[in-house]
């Protein structure tokens, strides 16, 4: 039954997989050897890193594929509960980094809660939304305790302060209720309430001065291209001197410069951009249309509301990453942290990824009885 099974694997998704991860790869070690190497450290050192996250992370995703995905609904609470530990542990014996204490470290290795709260929430919507819907939500009720699970968890990652992945979580949340059956006028009335909020939390000083810088920035970089708009300007820089081809693998002079602090991690893109140009900008596009294209296939081909729901919920989190990473470092989006799947350097993105690729997996594998 399981090599009937790992037969019906969706192949065009894991090979966009693998080609992402290996990109990824090239691009990370073509902008950290340059630093590296003049810090006196390994060229290879980083680049060595992520290889071992992605190799963690296919061992992970194949592991969850044997896993029929329906057994993630009885063990929601178990997820749910667990990541809500890890974030109150954050505050307690969390490491800051830039202002933000967002991380967990165990032994040399150092974990990111809010990106596990991601997965955790949208099995936690499926679970709780596929029990209570038919296809249709009547009950405000239910859309209202749907939203508390998101809540919970978001009030803890505010706090932290990860503006990004509170950003993510409410998305996935109007994504996957819409999928579950939301009115539209119900949910443009909780949108309108999101709004009031952002704008009280805005004037009142709840944001901090140095989000609203990061959140502005974007439309007036070149008012403070010192400060807060520097990333995007040489962003800007190290895109557009690319053209159609790019300067040559290893040949970006913004990477090799280190002009754009932390480019293997959010500013991942200006290096396609830099070094293969506008090709290779819409090379990794289209591979990133494909994960895209795949995860919403799975989705509405799902055999149950759960499953649906679930792969709904995914390709939510994937689109939001996809456009906030791609828009800002063009210029079109405020600068958060929201990494580039499978691109971006990362261990606890690489992981979450991975698992979610494996349950788009169980979820696609099991779409129809398997005959004997």
């Amino acid at each position: 039954m399981q090599m009937r099974l790992l037969a019906r694997i969706d192949f065009i998704l894991l090979v966009a997989v693998l080609l992402l991860c290996a990109y990824g790869a090239l691009m990370i070690y073509s902008c950290t050897q340059a630093r590296l190497a003049m810090a006196n450290k390994p060229p290879t050192s980083t680049v060595m890193l992520q290889l071992i996250w992605i190799s963690l992370g296919l061992v992970v995703m194949g592991l969850i594929i044997t896993v029929d995905y329906n057994r993630l609904a009885s063990l929601s609470w178990v997820f749910y509960g667990l990541v809500l530990g890890l974030l109150l542990l954050v505050f307690a014996v969390g490491q800051t980094a830039h202002g933000s204490a967002r991380w967990l470290a165990i032994g040399s290795i150092t974990i990111q809660p809010g990106e596990l709260s991601k997965l955790a929430i949208i099995i936690m919507l499926g679970a709780y939304l596929s029990s209570h819907s038919s296809g249709q939500l009547e009950t405000f009720h239910v859309l209202a305790r749907s939203l508390a699970y998101v809540i919970v968890a978001g009030v803890l990652i505010f706090l932290q302060p990860d503006l990004g992945t509170l950003i993510v979580l409410v998305f996935i949340w109007f994504f996957v209720t819409f999928l579950a059956g939301a009115k539209l006028t119900q949910l443009g009335a909780i949108a309108f309430a999101f709004i009031m909020l952002f704008a009280t939390a805005w004037s009142t000083g709840i944001i901090r001065p140095y989000h609203k810088e990061r959140l502005t920035a974007f439309l007036h970089p070149d008012e403070d291209p010192q400060g807060a708009g520097w990333q995007i300007c040489q962003s800007l820089i190290a895109i557009g001197s690319g053209h159609l081809l790019g300067k040559g693998l290893f040949q970006g002079t913004q990477s090799r410069l280190a002009f754009i602090p932390h480019q293997e991690k959010d500013f991942i893109f200006t290096v396609v951009g830099e070094e293969w140009g506008f090709v290779g900008c819409l090379a990794l596009l289209g591979l990133l249309a494909v994960l895209m294209w795949r995860s919403l296939a799975i989705c509405w081909e799902a055999k149950d509301l759960f499953g649906r729901l679930v792969a709904g919920g995914i390709a939510a989190m994937f689109l939001i990453h996809i456009t906030a990473n791609v828009g800002m470092t063009l210029g079109l989006a405020p600068v958060k942290g929201m990494p580039l799947p499978f691109v971006s350097y990362g261990g606890s993105s690489m992981i979450v990824n991975c698992l979610a690729v494996g349950i788009l997996q169980s979820i696609h594998m099991r779409k129809r009885k398997i005959a004997f």
